[in-house]
């Protein structure tokens, strides 16, 4: 890798603005891959639909899963979400993330309108819980990478 944007936070707590080169490439639904710290103590990757909402990253997830229990554990997330025009360009989003109960499913129904094309999200019963997962970004880059 060379050059590439990179934003870092001033303090451990502040969010970093997302810089319009990344806001760019999360205009709209795209997929990611989430990693966390699990609560075993090993590292895991799960691919997920992202959502800018100004300068967070927004995941709709089912409550009951290993990604939610390990966020409340410990919310420090690193995302990583690549241009699908160039899988070589991509922004990675390191910070904490916030988990809130979906009332009455109101993100992800949303999500289903905006994207979806359907009035409510269409891949599960209504009686699943859901949550919203928005990250706060604390460092955000976009590295060049060599042959991309």
């Amino acid at each position: 890798m060379n050059g590439g944007l990179t934003a870092h936070a001033m303090d451990d707590n502040d969010d970093v603005p997302i810089p319009e080169p990344a806001r760019e490439l999360l205009t709209g639904m795209r997929i990611g891959y989430l990693s966390t710290s699990r609560r075993d103590g090993h590292l895991g990757a799960v691919p997920v639909a992202v959502v800018r909402d100004g300068d967070v990253v927004k995941i709709s997830s089912p409550a009951a899963t290993e990604k939610v229990r390990s966020l409340r554990s410990d919310p420090r997330v690193a995302l990583c979400v690549p241009d699908p025009a160039n899988v070589t360009r991509y922004v990675e989003i390191r910070g904490v993330a916030d988990v809130d109960d979906d009332v009455d499913r109101a993100f992800i129904n949303w999500v289903a309108r905006e994207f979806m094309g359907e009035d409510e999200y269409p891949h599960e019963s209504p009686n699943v819980k859901r949550v919203v997962v928005t990250i706060h970004p604390r460092n955000i880059s976009m590295p060049h990478v060599q042959g991309g």
